[in-house]
């Protein structure tokens, strides 16, 4: 297996969940992680935990084209590349399709899916 220490990993939806228990595993076998969330306390909290010298964090909405540039950006200047990415934001709304909400369906469809795919520009 090939290891993974000092490479560099953006992780969006890192302020939680699977994101946040991805962020601690890739530190604890080496690498820097650039890390993107819309909670910057939670984001705040898991960097200083994980070590500034290993940890970045930008307040990102993987909805807007700009954030995500920024989060790229930030992840570059503070370590010098960005070698992979784990695309973990997402939202799930709660509402059933017979409902009629399609605006929360459609916001499903920019983040789980349009989301950083379409914006990311490495």
């Amino acid at each position: 297996m090939n290891s993974i220490k000092d490479k560099v990993i953006l992780i969006t939806g890192a302020s939680s969940g699977f994101g946040m228990v991805t962020a601690e595993k890739c530190v604890s076998l080496g690498a820097k992680v650039v890390l993107g969330a819309r909670r910057n306390n939670r984001l705040a909290e898991l960097c200083s935990k994980l070590g500034n010298e290993n940890a970045i964090f930008q307040t990102t909405d993987v909805s807007i084209k700009n954030d995500v540039d920024a989060l790229v950006r930030h992840g570059i200047e503070n370590f010098g590349k960005i070698d992979a990415l784990i695309n973990n934001a997402g939202i799930m709304p709660l509402s059933l399709l017979k409902n009629g909400r399609t605006d929360e369906w459609d916001q499903m469809i920019d983040i789980n899916i349009i989301g950083i795919h379409i914006r990311i520009k490495l």
